[in-house]
């Protein structure tokens, strides 16, 4: 049963039966096609995997004073204050999730507004972490961030929420063998830079894995946007792990993660997007692969492609036996026992001659297949990264 909340702009869908629903998720998730709608929504999708968001204070109920207190210096000896803050910031850390909420005072032309600021991630929505935060889960969030009982708000100021610091996150699947050669390729080409904060960081250590395009914390958006590729499976195996063993049934092998961010209200606008939650639900797939594309743009050069002959075009007189050859290959025959039997009694210049032409066969379209496929796979995951230029 779908609920409807509405907005000034915008009309949200959410699940409000959940708790039926995640007993019908229980009950399929062993059916091949059920896993494979799950398979489709995790792997080559793009979604919100964090955000900074900010609600006017005027429209929040605060439950826990602790984010609004005097923070007093007291002197041992004479009991005399010596200094008072005001505590603005409250974390709250549960297996492995962490969620800070802080008081921000912005200046306006004409007053200065108050306004909450919560850093939002995808791992508050627990075991639906690899969906990332998207319209079809933000009850979940919604009911994640109740629960800390920090604040109180609607849903729909949450969906009215300003939102900044925006990370885009994509999966897929590829061996570390293939990733070390995309690695390699894409920091071989990224765009030389004397600037401190921009330029590419190859990392490849045994629990962390990838590549870093610039620093987070860059304002130069558009020439230097930040951008990641890591092995996901090390970091939940590793850094991420007390949140792992909490919430995920397993962790994937061979999960990889690129991620770029969004920085501002005017980084948003250059795409023609809105800088409310609500709008970023809004968003396409075709507008965030527009944006990584022109994060990529800003961070490599041109590829220059390499000639790989295409194992595809065998004639047809010789494809019998190069599928011979392959089949007994795969079974575990040497190539020159293979070949010592396939000659047999042939003598001299016959001998020869078909000698020649078995080495020509293994070296044209055998040999090449290794690499030829490793270069087939390193293509495939440049293409899903979006490195197509």
């Amino acid at each position: 049963m779908l609920k409807t909340i509405r907005t000034k702009d915008t009309t949200i869908p959410y699940l409000s039966n959940y708790k039926t629903t995640k007993k019908r998720a229980t009950q399929q998730k062993f059916k091949p096609s059920f896993l494979k709608q799950i398979m489709t929504q995790i792997y080559n999708t793009w979604s919100i995997d964090s955000l900074k968001i900010r609600i006017p204070l005027s429209k929040v109920t605060i439950l826990d004073e602790g984010i609004n207190e005097m923070v007093l210096r007291v002197s041992e000896r004479s009991g005399e204050v010596l200094e008072s803050t005001q505590n603005t910031k409250i974390n709250r850390d549960s297996k492995g999730i962490k969620t800070t909420f802080s008081i921000e005072q912005r200046a306006t032309e004409f007053e200065t507004v108050a306004y909450l600021i919560i850093l939002i991630n995808a791992k508050q929505l627990g075991k639906h972490y690899f969906q990332g935060i998207r319209q079809s889960n933000f009850i979940v969030l919604f009911e994640y961030l109740m629960s800390l009982k920090v604040v109180g708000f609607t849903p729909y100021e949450l969906l009215d929420a300003e939102c900044t610091d925006i990370d885009i996150k994509k999966d897929f699947i590829a061996t570390d063998e293939d990733m070390k050669e995309v690695l390699n390729k894409m920091h071989q080409n990224a765009t030389p830079s004397s600037d401190y904060d921009k330029g590419s960081k190859l990392f490849w250590k045994k629990d962390n894995k990838g590549l870093q395009f610039n620093k987070r914390i860059s304002t130069k958006h558009l020439t230097a946007p930040f951008i990641k590729i890591y092995s996901k499976t090390l970091d939940l195996n590793s850094k991420s792990n007390i949140f792992a063993m909490a919430h995920l049934d397993n962790i994937p092998k061979d999960l990889w993660r690129l991620e770029y961010t969004i920085k501002n209200k005017s980084h948003l606008f250059r795409f023609d997007i809105g800088n409310t939650l609500s709008e970023l639900f809004d968003v396409t797939q075709e507008q965030f692969e527009a944006i990584n594309q022109s994060s990529l743009k800003a961070v490599l050069e041109h590829q220059v492609r390499d000639l790989v002959k295409d194992i595809s075009e065998i004639p047809p007189k010789d494809l019998l036996l190069v599928n011979s050859l392959i089949w007994h290959l795969d079974s575990g025959a040497f190539w020159s026992i293979i070949k010592r039997n396939l000659l047999g009694s042939l003598t001299g210049h016959n001998k020869s001659k078909k000698t020649k032409y078995l080495d020509g066969l293994y070296a044209d379209y055998i040999r090449p297949i290794e690499g030829y496929s490793k270069h087939k796979n390193v293509d495939t995951i440049l293409k899903q990264i979006g490195y197509t230029f």
